[in-house]
């Protein structure tokens, strides 16, 4: 038997870590200047953890689904969604600024897909994790 919050975790968990997949080929960063411009992915960014983060959370939410959750598998995916989590932030406070005049540097929508979703699976995970760990009811005999 598994409790609503578990099914909204694993259910928060996956839909984050399909979000980050997919933000994990988009544009990270953007450089652009009156003559120039260019935009960086995930995989230019050599931020590889964040996608083998996701699909570790997307493969348990599949399993969790169809076979159920244990405790192990919930703690495993609550790491490699706080690994995730951490490497995108720090993907992004490492954008530099451009002291350049007519030279910008932004963060591009793929980041953004990225931190959100990480979020999204964090809570996620941590709801299923929560659930494992909430003393269960005695039935009565």
């Amino acid at each position: 038997f598994r409790s609503k919050q578990s099914r909204l975790g694993t259910k928060l968990a996956f839909g984050g870590g399909v979000a980050a997949f997919i933000g994990y080929f988009l544009p990270w960063a953007k450089v652009s200047s009156d003559f120039y411009s260019a935009t960086a992915s995930g995989g230019d960014a050599d931020a590889v953890l964040v996608l083998l983060g996701a699909l570790a959370v997307v493969a348990l939410g599949v399993v969790q689904l169809i076979k159920g959750s244990n405790k192990g598998m919930a703690i495993g995916a609550v790491c490699a969604a706080g690994l995730a989590l951490l490497i995108t932030l720090l993907k992004w406070s490492a954008l530099p600024s451009a002291d350049i005049p007519g030279v910008s540097v932004s963060p591009g929508i793929g980041l953004y897909l990225c931190i959100l979703p990480c979020i999204a699976m964090c809570a996620g995970t941590g709801l299923e994790l929560k659930s494992h760990l909430a003393p269960k009811a005695d039935t009565p005999a």
